[in-house]
């Protein structure tokens, strides 16, 4: 997978920017303009999209809560009661799982609303139950379901990684390890012997199951790369669901570590091993 083109990338932001509804339907319509880009490329970019857009729009004031449960009762005094929250979700511009945090506030504490949310039939009140389990069923993004398979992804990644390591017998300490030695930031395999690739010394790999842009990957230069880098020396980052092209030309790539979307085949590894010895 080559990086993505800025124009491209410009061109989904684009078309993000004129949807006003956060739920799974929209995203999946979306999806269909862009069906040539890897399902996972174009997930992971819609989520640092809508991510980034709740930052900014989301407000957990007690007033504009106590405003959205006021239209939430408006609209369950319809006879038709299907998908108030989505409905009201969509109107807004709000995720679907937000929405739910914000209406449960109205109704019980902070503590119990996680416990709702994880469990919905522990709400005593039926209809709204049903209607909170179904926005959280319908949000990609927030929400324990959502939270369960990004992390499973991350997982996924982490031991394929780990097990092509393994496979060219490239030895490594992982988080783990490296932990229980005192470190308190760590990669997610420093390699016991440096690796060349492309003519560039590795000391390290970290995975990262997601697109790169430029603002989640300079925020990962500066909370995790710079770290692994002044303590280990230069790495490699694999972002397997690509990144923007751009990137290659930032200051610290080909300086503190290299950035791929896959992992570099054996041939090429073999190769600048026996140069390097």
């Amino acid at each position: 997978m080559k990086p993505m083109s800025v124009k491209l990338y410009n061109a989904i932001v684009d078309d993000f920017n004129k949807i006003t509804s956060f739920s799974r339907k929209s995203e999946n319509e979306l999806r269909k303009k862009y069906n040539d880009l890897p399902s996972s490329t174009f997930g992971s970019i819609m989520s640092l999209l809508i991510q980034r857009s709740m930052k900014q729009s989301y407000r957990k004031s007690p007033v504009i809560s106590s405003k959205y449960y006021e239209l939430y009762e408006d609209l369950m005094r319809d006879k038709n009661k299907e998908d108030v929250i989505i409905k009201l979700s969509d109107s807004q511009g709000i995720c679907p799982a937000l929405l739910v945090r914000s209406l449960l506030q109205n109704v019980c504490t902070q503590l119990q609303a996680k416990k709702y949310i994880k469990d919905t039939t522990l709400i005593e009140n039926k209809d709204l139950a049903y209607q909170v389990f179904l926005a959280i069923m319908n949000d990609n993004q927030y929400g324990p379901y959502a939270d369960i398979v990004k992390q499973s992804i991350g997982l996924e990644y982490e031991l394929r990684l780990e097990r092509e390591l393994r496979l060219m017998n490239i030895t490594f300490s992982d988080e783990n390890i490296l932990r229980s030695r005192g470190y308190d930031k760590t990669p997610d395999f420093k390699l016991d012997v440096p690796i060349a690739v492309d003519g560039f010394i590795v000391n390290w790999v970290e995975s990262k199951a997601m697109f790169g842009d430029e603002d989640n990957h300079s925020g990962y230069v500066k909370e995790q790369l710079t770290c692994y880098w002044n303590r280990f020396g230069p790495g490699l980052v694999i972002y397997w669901f690509g990144y923007l092209e751009t990137l290659d030309s930032t200051p610290e790539v080909n300086n503190m570590f290299i950035l791929r979307t896959k992992f570099p085949c054996k041939a090429s590894i073999t190769q600048y091993k026996a140069e390097l010895l």
